[in-house]
Parts: structure tokens; C-alpha cells; sequence
């Protein structure tokens, strides 16, 4: 045949992602392409003399995961700095952080991240006091995993002195900073120690070797002025290799709408993507906006980060502009608000699919369920958070109480109801097979889908939830360059990965 395939796999179990026909028996591949999926008898007929035959014995083939909501760029930032995830307790924390200061100048930054609260003992955030013991020469920040919260030390706090009275800086009873920073406070201190584009670009490659040993091919990320540039300088590198839907914050919409640009600019490798909005806050900060209060804490509903005028005029003037919409909103307040307003720009605006989205969608009732549908709304949702925080005695728990945790994160209700279901990560953590694990073995009924439900929602429906999809969202845009490696299987079948290289074992 013109054209033969340079590999062709034969008698496995093909994940097509296809609704009416989940799985095939082989596939054909030529160049960074795939030509045929079906029969084996149907791809052979790809193979030449110079093709590589490859039979599966059974083996599962899966496409490249698409991770719908990634932190890649500040990641790849954030090299150097300590990592207190798995800490016991908070004293540990404290001497992972106080063993690096011994090594940083003074008056140097020591920044520590990802540390949770709801995995140590204490159960609280840390305090100035907290963090003084980690050291009072140096500015020390140390970021919750939510990267809501910040926790600082006297000398750090000096530098936040012009931001008392923010919203989100604590203060005690008497006044006096407690050291903890939340949201609009935190925000404008994390700018003025993170990573700059320099720092960026040379982190992508690491981290692209990572989303690749973790079978990430594509991701949608969420960048501001700084990974939006290093990622065009890093574009098409061989060394980087992972296909970018870049989502930039809304800050930098005035200056993207002035320049003509909208949803779909780049080309396949760099795209503009959506605006990042933010509705509210996290759960683990206690600033998600909920309709009722907070387990345990009377009259404390969260925060809306925008009032209603001002979100719908974000919102209107992105979706104006062309711009496909991604807002972030956890609390069922949030979330009504969202599709509220976003009902009301596109009745206001007719725009044929402008696939707006609602990142993370943790807490919709029935009736934001149904509009939700209507409207054509993307729920792109975290599966992995249900591992890191639904357990017992975890933060889903204790911030919302029983009733509520079980009606949290509920995948099921979402594909009943037809709304388009996307995953992502949030980068806590980025591995999708976790993410889909969870999705198919929740704590709750509501939570838990098909192990083909979830893999869709991690390939396809991520592929979906790009304004722009490509002709063929199952496999034709994944098929990437990798070096990736199995270490193990799972139910019997060893996973693996077709890739422009040539047949690779993918890691599971």
C-alpha cells in the first residue's frame, strides 16, 4: 500500500474512546499519525516491507492523556524550592524548610510548598511563629497545597507590610499579622518571589519529562505574562515535546483583546486557549463560597472573588472578544453564580459553542445540573482531589460536613445528566491514572463512573473541552514523542504507549 504504516499493532484491546465503539483490536501508525484503527485484518493491510509488526497479545493501548488543568509553567518554576508534601507533622515541615536555610545566603528566599494541614496532627495553618522557627535571616514563605494560603515569617511579613488590609491578610484579635495570607493578599505577595520567564524556560524541559513518564501528552495550562512567554520560546523544542493549550489569566485579557487575539491562536504544538477566571476560593482556605456555612463554623460562607456586575463584566467581555471562558468555582454558591452569568452573556450574545468551561465543579445541585446542560457548560473536574480529600476525618469532611461530602464531586450525576465531563489535575498530584482510579473507586456512589467513563474524560472529553479541537480528539492529536517506561501492570494487562519513536512501555 502507498504510504505503509511504520508500525502496526495487532490482536490488543484498542481504546478508541468512541462512545458506540470503545475498543478495537489494532491500529496503525505512520509518522505522528495514526492511519487505521479496527480489525487486525483491517490495519495489516497498512504493513509493508519496511513496517514494524508488533502483536499485543492482549495488551492494552490507551490514548495520550490530556490533562484539562495543569500548573505546568509555575512548576517548572519552582525548581529549588522545598517540598513538604508527606510531612508528618508540622515540626517536620518546619525542619525540611530550616535544613534548607542552612544552605541558602542570608537574606535569601527559603519558599516551601505544598504543605496540608489536614495530613499532620495539628490540624492548623501555620503561623509567623510557626515559620520564625524555621529561620529570622531570611524571607521564608511556606504555601499550602491549594496555593491559597501562605504562611510567612516576621522577616517575610516586613515585605508584606503594604498589603495590610487586603482581603485575606490575618490579623489577630489585637491586630497583630498572624502571618497567614489568603487569596487577594496572598496573590499580590506570591508575585514578588516567584520564578520569572527566564526560570520558566528552564524548567519545561523537567518538566515535560515528567507529564511524559506520566503518559501527558497535552495539556491545558494555566499561565500568566511570564508562561505564556517562555512557553513561546520553548515551543517545538525537541527537548520539550508536549502540546500546550495555554489558558491565561484574565489580567492579561485587556491586552490580548486590543491586540486581535482570541481562542485558537498557534498552531498545534502552542495555542491560545481560554481566560482563567477566578469565582472563589478553595475549600482548604475556608474561602470556597458556599450557600450555607462551613461545618463548624457559623456564618463563615467563603468569598465570592468578584461581586456579580463585576464577574459578568469579565466574563461578557471575554466571550465579546471571541475567548472561550474557563472560571474557577467550587462552592455551590460559586457555581450558581457562574452558570447564572454565563446563561446571561450568551443569551445576551449569541455565539455558536463558545464551550465555556467550570473548573473544578465540585458542589452543583440539580437544578445547576440542568442549566448547566443547557447552556453547553464544560464541568472540568479533579478526580485525584477525591483521593487526596474525601477520606474520613479529610478536608471535604471537615469543611463541609458529612451531608455534603457525599453530594462532592459527583462524576456520576454529571455523564447522567450529559453535561461534557473533562479531567485534569490541578498538579495535586499530575499523575491521571490516580485521577482515574478515583474517579472509578470514590468514597461515594455519586463519585464513582466506569474505568471507560474515566479514561474518556481524560482523553476525549479533555480534548473536547479545547474551544478548537482537532478533526479526530480520540488519538490522531496524542500521538506524541515520549520516553516513557512500564513498572508495572495493572488487572492483568501491561499498559503502553505509541509514539513517533516507535513502540514504548507506558508507565501505569
Amino acid at each position: 500500500m502507498a504510504g505503509d504504516a511504520d508500525i502496526v499493532l495487532v490482536d490488543g484491546k484498542v481504546f478508541t474512546a468512541v462512545r458506540d465503539r470503545p475498543l478495537a483490536k489494532a491500529l496503525a501508525v505512520r509518522g505522528d499519525r495514526l492511519v487505521a484503527v479496527g480489525t487486525s485484518t483491517q490495519v495489516e493491510r497498512w504493513a509493508g516491507r519496511g513496517t514494524r509488526r508488533v502483536d499485543l497479545h492482549g495488551r492494552v493501548v490507551v490514548p495520550g492523556f490530556i490533562d484539562a488543568h495543569a500548573h505546568m509553567a509555575d512548576s517548572a518554576g519552582e525548581r529549588g524550592w522545598i517540598r513538604l508534601d508527606g510531612t508528618r507533622n508540622l515540626d517536620d515541615a518546619v525542619a525540611r524548610m530550616r535544613r534548607a536555610a542552612t544552605s541558602t545566603p542570608v537574606g535569601g528566599w527559603v519558599v516551601g510548598i505544598d504543605w496540608d494541614e489536614a495530613k499532620w496532627p495539628e490540624r492548623r495553618f501555620p503561623t509567623r511563629e510557626d515559620i520564625d522557627r524555621v529561620s529570622t535571616d531570611h524571607f521564608v514563605v511556606a504555601r499550602r497545597i491549594d496555593c491559597h494560603i501562605g504562611s510567612l515569617n516576621s522577616k517575610a511579613l516586613e515585605l508584606a507590610s503594604d498589603l495590610v488590609g487586603e482581603r485575606g491578610f490575618d490579623v489577630d484579635g489585637s491586630g497583630r499579622p498572624t502571618g497567614i495570607l489568603k487569596e487577594d493578599a496572598f496573590g499580590a505577595f506570591h508575585r514578588r518571589f516567584e520564578t520569572g520567564e527566564t526560570g520558566i524556560e528552564a524548567g519545561l524541559p523537567t518538566i515535560a519529562r515528567m507529564a511524559h513518564r506520566l503518559g501527558i501528552t497535552s495539556i491545558h495550562d494555566i499561565v500568566d505574562r511570564a508562561g505564556w512567554r517562555a512557553y513561546q520560546r520553548a515551543r517545538g523544542q525537541p527537548r520539550f515535546g508536549v502540546r500546550v493549550y495555554a489558558m491565561l489569566r484574565d489580567p492579561l485579557m485587556p491586552a490580548l483583546i486590543d491586540g486581535g487575539f482570541r481562542t485558537g491562536f498557534g498552531d498545534p504544538w502552542l495555542r491560545l486557549g481560554a481566560i482563567k477566571v477566578f469565582a472563589d476560593g478553595s475549600l482548604g482556605a475556608y474561602t470556597a463560597a458556599l450557600d450555607a456555612p462551613y461545618a463548624g463554623r457559623p456564618g463563615e460562607r467563603g468569598m465570592l472573588v468578584h461581586s456579580p456586575r463585576e464577574l459578568r463584566k469579565i466574563l461578557e467581555a471575554a466571550h465579546r472578544a471571541g475567548f472561550q471562558t474557563a472560571t474557577h468555582a467550587i462552592g455551590d454558591a460559586a457555581i450558581r453564580l457562574v452558570v447564572e452569568t454565563l446563561e446571561a452573556v450568551q443569551d445576551s450574545l449569541p455565539r455558536k459553542d463558545p464551550r465555556h468551561r467550570i473548573e473544578h465543579y465540585e458542589l452543583p445541585d440539580d437544578e445547576v445540573l440542568r442549566r448547566t446542560k443547557s447552556a453547553g457548560i464544560v464541568a472540568s473536574c479533579q478526580p485525584n482531589f477525591v483521593g487526596q480529600w474525601s477520606g474520613p476525618g479529610d478536608v471535604y469532611e471537615t469543611r463541609l460536613g458529612a451531608a455534603r461530602t457525599v453530594a462532592n464531586n459527583p462524576y456520576r450525576t454529571i455523564l447522567r445528566r450529559r453535561v461534557p465531563l473533562c479531567f485534569g489535575s490541578d498538579g495535586m498530584p499530575y499523575s491521571p491514572l490516580y485521577g482515574v482510579h478515583w474517579a472509578v473507586n470514590g468514597f461515594f456512589e455519586n463519585q464513582r463512573i466506569s474505568p471507560e467513563e474515566a479514561l474518556r474524560a481524560a482523553t476525549a472529553g479533555s480534548a473536547r473541552a479545547r474551544r478548537h479541537p482537532t478533526k479526530n480528539p480520540h488519538f490522531a492529536h496524542e500521538i506524541r514523542r515520549s520516553s516513557c517506561r512500564a513498572y508495572r501492570t495493572m488487572r492483568g494487562h501491561r499498559f503502553i504507549a505509541v509514539t513517533s519513536r516507535g513502540i514504548l512501555p507506558w508507565l501505569v
